[in-house]
């Protein structure tokens, strides 16, 4: 019998759910916006103190699909990548629904510090990476080839880039690299070079700002420009849900704003909203 009590024990840490003590066990739906539901769901499949077992509600594509599974009563989250619109709204009714901002990701554009040229007109960056545009002169800078360098693919900001460059299905204009780190390197030692990389890496290297309008001022990807929609390769991702929440909704958005949430968030290269910034104006 006593060699019997160690192997007992390994089944109850191993069981998650069913061992002793288990964390609180939670099923919740979710709908919404691709990205923002993948990464909200491999968030809450991280959590400790909670054991969220997740059902997607299908389909899993655009923002307006999470509002229109959460008017019919069909979710209990809806995970968007933008805020709701006073038409989705009216499918509610007399209904009240709440919306936080959690966390975002974000692009950026970088140049060598030596690139004298301080934004471009967000159009222009389809054209940049269809190699229409080839040359800084171009853009109103320096004459100069410009030299491509990007993310894979098949990584988020692969497909981030695919569809500003609406190539879907074509190789790469760009050179890929492994990492934001290669990129930014590749950049800070080639006067030459445009990157799109993951915001936060400029050291060594510089943002190249973004105009939204052809007149307005450059956008940079600062949190205030983000949170206020003006800077274009950056999204915030939001979570919806009824109010007031059901029990799976109150874990989520309990679990979301925690430590251990905030630490999940940041492991997967977004960047996490505090509490106290979360909260969207009331909804019109």
């Amino acid at each position: 019998m006593g060699r019997s009590l160690p192997v007992l024990g390994l089944l109850l840490i191993v069981a998650g759910c069913t061992a002793v003590n288990p964390p609180q066990a939670v099923r919740v739906s979710l709908a919404g916006a691709q990205i923002p539901l993948e990464l909200v769901e491999s968030w809450l499949l991280d959590a400790e103190d909670y054991c969220f077992e997740v059902e997607r509600v299908q389909p899993v594509y655009l923002s307006q699909h999470g509002f229109q599974a959460l008017a019919r009563e069909e979710s209990d989250v809806a995970c968007t990548d933008r805020p709701i619109t006073p038409r989705e709204l009216a499918d509610f009714g007399e209904r009240q629904i709440k919306g936080y901002r959690v966390a975002f990701y974000g692009f950026a554009l970088y140049v060598h510090p030596e690139n004298p040229l301080d934004s471009i007109f967000a159009k222009h960056i389809k054209l940049l990476f269809q190699k229409k545009i080839t040359d800084w002169k171009m853009l109103g800078g320096r004459e100069g080839p410009i030299t491509l360098y990007g993310p894979q693919k098949t990584t988020r900001g692969g497909m981030i880039l695919m569809q500003q460059a609406k190539i879907w299905f074509a190789e790469p204009t760009w050179t890929p690299l492994g990492s934001d780190v290669e990129i930014v390197e590749q950049v800070a030692a080639d006067a030459t070079a445009l990157g799109f990389a993951g915001i936060g890496f400029d050291q060594g290297v510089r943002y190249l700002g973004i105009r939204m309008q052809r007149t307005s001022p450059p956008a940079f990807p600062s949190l205030e420009e983000i949170e206020s929609e003006r800077y274009g390769l950056a999204k915030v991702i939001y979570v919806y849900f009824a109010s007031p929440p059901n029990p799976a909704a109150q874990a989520v958005f309990d679990y979301l704003f925690s430590e251990r949430g905030r630490t999940a968030i940041e492991s997967t290269n977004v960047w996490p909203l505090a509490r106290e910034r979360a909260a969207l104006p009331r909804t019109p």
